[in-house]
């Protein structure tokens, strides 16, 4: 019973989801406005297509691993990358942010889990090795791995990649950006945009 519970709930999830995800995610801002759906395909072949479910190894029930995501070569237009992860789906009005990301070279054409764990040896705070920076999430860590409400059954945790035209300027952002600062700064400067989607059902 408890499996159809949980069957029922995620096709509710998928048929609510255009519906909902206007209402909180980063790409509903206004500063989307002219690029209103996403134009950047993104894979992750560890996992499966969008809307697979996370295996525990993704989760807090297991290793917490980032999933691995790629995505093709940027556009002449693209300066750099914006990574935000989100959980539209957590019973409050704003979304969990999981995961926040800024200044991604626009020759990254993918990330792996090696590439979250924090650069001890930069002179600048909050880097990662990957080569770009991480902001405040939930708990202020580098990422914060899905673990819902329980008994709330499956919720959706969204990869959001922001390709800028222009670089984000970090003077007068907190050292660890805040997603509302990062909103700020991606104003005028979105190229394009693609999401990738991990589903995972608490206990």
């Amino acid at each position: 019973m408890r499996y159809f519970h949980y069957a029922v709930s995620y096709l509710l999830l998928i048929a609510g989801a255009n519906s909902r995800r206007h209402s909180k995610l980063f790409t509903s801002t206004p500063a989307f406005a002219d690029h209103p759906f996403p134009t950047i395909p993104m894979e992750c072949t560890e996992l499966g297509p969008s809307g697979t479910y996370l295996d525990k190894d993704h989760t807090s029930e297991g290793a917490g691993l980032i999933p691995a995501l790629s995505w093709p070569s940027p556009t002449d237009d693209t300066v750099e990358y914006v990574l935000v992860v989100e959980d539209p789906d957590a019973p409050i009005p704003e979304s969990v942010i999981h995961g926040l990301y800024y200044r991604i070279s626009r020759d990254k054409t993918g990330v792996q889990h090696p590439d979250f764990r924090l650069k001890n040896d930069s002179w600048e705070p909050y880097m990662v090795r990957g080569g770009f920076k991480y902001g405040k999430n939930r708990y202020d860590s580098i990422y914060v791995p899905p673990s819902p409400f329980f008994g709330h059954g499956p919720h959706r945790y969204v990869f959001e990649l922001i390709a800028l035209n222009d670089s984000i300027e970090t003077d007068y952002m907190s050292k660890l950006a805040t997603i509302n600062e990062v909103k700020r700064e991606v104003q005028g400067k979105v190229a394009a945009w693609g999401e990738w989607i991990g589903v995972f059902v608490g206990p």
